[in-house]
């Protein structure tokens, strides 16, 4: 198990309302700030840090969107 922090990002424009869970290491993430530093927040935000998984599942469940994890960094 990593120690590594979650976050989530919430998208409510790319394929309807969804909350994609990450490690904060995911290059993806980049712990929080996502492939575009500094983009606006017209498609989406990010949510945490959390510790576990479990607590960024429930943030996740709480968005409203369909929950996932990220394919590239598989964190559960």
């Amino acid at each position: 198990m990593s120690t590594d922090n979650y976050y989530i990002y919430e998208n409510w424009q790319a394929e309807g309302h969804k909350a994609r869970i990450h490690y904060a290491r995911c290059p993806f993430c980049n712990f929080g700030e996502g492939i575009h530093p500094g983009a606006g927040k017209d498609n989406g935000k990010w949510h945490g840090p959390f510790e576990t998984y479990n607590k960024a599942f429930n943030e996740a469940r709480n968005t409203g969107g369909r929950v996932s994890n990220c394919k590239k960094c598989n964190p559960c």
